[in-house]
């Protein structure tokens, strides 16, 4: 927030504490989490800045890009917009996210295309919630598990290929 601008962190020039804070710092979900102060600098994202930063990976010379999109892969839904000020900010700031999430996997597949990079989008099955902010270890669980089987099916009726 403070140098506002899109910074992108490599687990190549840091080591493992501080990559850890920058991770932790890339999910900082703000307003609902407060910034954090890092190497006298005031950090947020929660995705704010790049939802999916495809094309970010092949600028840096990533030649197959497996990306997993968390999010149907129609986008496309009616949401049930809330009636207080607060639940219209939630709403608000999810239209925005996924329109910079959209925008960042066709900015994604037109780089690829041309710079001739595989890539690999992973979509989830169906639409997860409408809330990212609550937590059930048990839902999420079921999600993950979904979400797996539906990637090992698509690895296993494609050319996608999957080296564990």
């Amino acid at each position: 927030m403070t140098k506002n601008t899109i910074e992108y962190k490599s687990i190549k020039d840091y080591g493992y504490e501080d990559f850890c804070d920058w991770m932790w710092i890339s999910a900082n979900y703000v307003p609902f989490m407060s910034l954090v102060t890092k190497e006298e600098c005031e950090y947020a994202d929660g995705g704010f800045g790049a939802v999916s930063p495809i094309r970010e990976a092949i600028k840096r010379g990533a030649n197959k890009v497996d990306a997993i999109i968390l999010e149907a892969e129609n986008m496309e839904h009616t949401k049930v917009l809330g009636k207080n000020p607060f639940s219209l900010m939630v709403n608000l700031y999810g239209f925005v996210i996924d329109q910079i999430e959209y925008h960042n996997i066709a900015e994604g597949k037109l780089a690829a295309l041309a710079k001739d990079v595989q890539l690999n989008l992973f979509y989830t099955p169906t639409k997860l919630t409408e809330n990212s902010l609550i937590f059930d270890k048990v839902l999420m669980k079921t999600w993950w598990q979904r979400g797996f089987d539906t990637a090992k099916k698509r690895i296993a009726s494609s050319k996608v290929e999957y080296n564990p």
